[in-house]
């Protein structure tokens, strides 16, 4: 005779084990997410701060290039004969960029790994994925290069272009992050030329026809960069607010 007490005892005890195993699996395994999801808004956040930091560069960066549009744009009012060697130095500084770098190295690991559903909520979820297509949108709008730039260091001497290079280039900074700050220079530098192929380097930039109208496009489009700038990074902050609160009330 079989114990059918017995047996079912011993049944209940196994689906009992079975299910408190299966439980304690799932628990451990959203811990481990819950625990990685943190690690990876942390991540997040540190890489919107360096973005932050290259935004503030940026934005630094095009304030002075603007500052020297609007020099040129001065100067292009004023008689050639009146015009030195600063009116060359602030056409070609006029024509800088800074190409478009932000980092994603966290984001695109989440998207690698497809972490993304455990990060928070859907309304993080996609706040998080519009940042990044905004900033992808703004790299687009930063990477655009009105003709001014190709026309002044195709119409300027090359052994002008040489002297501004070597007596008043860029200076590279190294930044708190390990970026990189790229810094006009600010006090007004000679470019120890004879002043005679100053002055028909002088003729030869401002003569050029219709320079005034493309400096007017660039410095439209200059604006249009510094409120891009701005925009992302509200946006990055708005983001980093998100992060904070989300690890606040998990």
């Amino acid at each position: 005779h079989h114990n059918w007490f017995a047996v079912t005892i011993d049944f209940a005890i196994v689906v009992v084990g079975v299910f408190v195993g299966i439980q304690a699996s799932n628990w451990n395994q959203a811990r481990i997410e819950r625990r990685q999801a943190r690690e990876y808004r942390s991540m997040l956040q540190n890489d919107l701060d360096a973005n932050l930091e290259n935004l503030a560069m940026r934005t630094r960066y095009y304030g002075g290039v603007r500052k020297e549009a609007l020099a040129t744009l001065a100067d292009l009012q004023r008689p050639s004969a009146s015009l030195d060697d600063q009116f060359l130095l602030h056409a070609y500084q006029a024509t800088q960029i800074q190409p478009w770098t932000l980092k994603r190295n966290t984001y695109d690991e989440i998207l690698s790994v497809g972490a993304m559903a455990n990060l928070g909520d859907p309304l993080l979820r996609d706040k998080i994925a519009n940042y990044y297509v905004s900033s992808e949108v703004t790299g687009t709008n930063i990477s655009f290069m009105p003709p001014y730039r190709d026309i002044v260091r195709r119409v300027m001497p090359y052994a002008v272009q040489q002297a501004i290079r070597a007596r008043c280039n860029e200076r590279i900074v190294q930044g708190s992050r390990g970026s990189v700050d790229i810094l006009l220079p600010k006090e007004p530098c000679g470019l120890g030329m004879d002043a005679t192929k100053v002055r028909q380097a002088v003729s030869q930039v401002r003569d050029w026809p219709g320079l005034a109208l493309d400096l007017n496009r660039q410095l439209v489009d200059l604006d249009q960069k510094l409120l891009s700038v701005a925009a992302i990074a509200e946006r990055a902050k708005a983001l980093k607010t998100s992060l904070d609160e989300t690890d606040r009330y998990e």
